[in-house]
């Protein structure tokens, strides 16, 4: 039996052969899904690393995990923050999803707050085919195959992996030379979870040449082939596309059906990811299907990805679904500035006279009420209703004057940009 002192004195005695993930387990079940790394006699260990003797034990939770990196980026003289997610309920499935898109969201927040343009991650070789084997189990097309871009936008920002191309191994090494710990992730390890089930076949897949390397490389050959669909998308935007700056596009629906199919899927893709303010990649067969309704003119209004799709006069519009509960509220101090809903930089004027709360317009505003913003009448019913607007304790103050009238002026000091105009076509601002 190996002794095992913890952190507050006391000592477990362990069978030989126990890690600390044991030891985790043996105190409770919260500690055990908590734990992400332990410290064992003062060296940064994975968590189901066997005992070798009598030991001093630290488990690392993920707050630990950050305080630790704050130490370290503190010793290179860099900034850290600590962002904390705290949903009202876990999600029972699709938990890793939600995770990630709860950090892209609050890196997203913090870098609008900051007035950061461009946002860094880490993501390396294994992570880039990884994905590829992903997406190929889900039958992608070009784009998904292509995988993870070296470089994107997303919420105003501007995402860059300078590491896509370096091996996991070489990171390892660098930070062993430096001397500087790290923590595993032990998701990484969890088999119910798709990206850790191909992790544990890597070397029945290394065996058949399906390298992490060979992937890759396959990937930046496909991501040539995107480039090029890439640019044509964007000129047929360029021409058939035209963006408003309350936040919805509408699309020459003739000339989206009179061109190649797969540009008018890429067509319809990159709208629907800007409007409504996606950071993942849509679902393909959903797109071909929403596509082949458009051509059948079998209904006059769709979803898909936070979107709603409705046939208009003037062509196909696109404006953000604004389904109850599914719209951000935050508060909102004078002088303060946020990022609302992943698309609208909003602001309050520092001589406003107190906080707001800023959440969607919504449905059910009065005639009368109406009439306060004139702006409105000109923009369509959904487009108003997804509008981040000015309240406090239940009563409108103010909507964004997102289109200028002239002899008008906003009293309240309270603005919203949408951020995404420029990667669209023409404005109609």
């Amino acid at each position: 039996m190996f002794k095992i002192r913890l952190p507050d004195g006391s000592v477990k005695e362990m069978p030989a052969g126990s890690s600390p993930a044991d030891v985790a387990a043996a105190i409770g079940p919260g500690l055990a899904k908590a734990a992400l790394a332990a410290r064992v006699d003062g060296e940064v260990r994975d968590l189901h690393r066997p005992f070798e003797s009598d030991s001093d034990l630290a488990l690392i939770t993920s707050r630990d995990e950050a305080e630790m990196v704050g130490a370290l980026a503190a010793q290179f003289d860099f900034g850290h923050a600590i962002l904390d997610w705290r949903p009202a309920e876990y999600p029972k499935t699709g938990l890793q999803e939600a995770a990630r898109n709860a950090r892209y969201r609050l890196m997203a927040e913090y870098c609008h707050a900051h007035d950061i343009p461009v946002l860094v991650t880490a993501h390396q070789l294994e992570d880039q085919a990884e994905t590829i084997l992903m997406r190929l189990a889900r039958g992608s097309g070009l784009d998904g195959l292509a995988a993870i871009p070296e470089k994107s936008h997303w919420a105003g920002l501007v995402i860059l992996r300078p590491l896509l191309a370096v091996p996991k191994a070489r990171l390892v090494a660098t930070l062993r030379a430096a001397g500087i710990d790290w923590v595993e992730d032990p998701t990484n390890r969890d088999t119910r979870y798709e990206r850790a089930r191909i992790r544990a076949a890597r070397e029945a897949m290394d065996a058949l040449g399906l390298t992490a390397e060979a992937l890759a490389r396959s990937a930046r050959r496909l991501a040539r082939a995107r480039e090029v669909l890439d640019r044509a998308t964007q000129d047929f935007l360029a021409s058939h596309c035209l963006t408003s700056d309350a936040g919805y596009c509408t699309l020459d629906i003739e000339a989206l059906l009179a061109g190649p199919e797969e540009i008018a899927l890429r067509a319809l893709g990159s709208v629907i990811e800007i409007v409504g303010a996606r950071n993942t990649t849509l679902n393909l067969a959903k797109l071909e299907s929403l596509l082949a309704d458009i051509k059948e003119r079998s209904a006059t209004s769709q979803t898909l990805g936070g979107c709603r799709l409705q046939l208009l006069q003037q062509g196909l519009g696109v404006f953000r679904e604004a389904r109850r509960g599914s719209m951000p509220i935050l508060s909102l101090a004078p002088g303060g500035r946020a990022l609302w809903d992943n698309r609208f930089h909003v602001a309050l004027a520092t001589e406003a006279p107190g906080p707001v709360t800023v959440k969607a317009l919504g449905e059910g505003l009065s005639k009368k009420k109406r009439a306060e913003f004139p702006w409105l009448e000109s923009l369509p019913r959904p487009a108003c209703v997804a509008l981040p607007a000015c309240w406090h304790e239940g009563e409108l103050l103010a909507v964004p004057m997102v289109l200028p009238i002239n002899g008008f002026e906003d009293a309240y000091g309270f603005s919203a940009c949408f951020l995404h105009a420029h990667r669209t076509g023409r404005n109609i601002a």
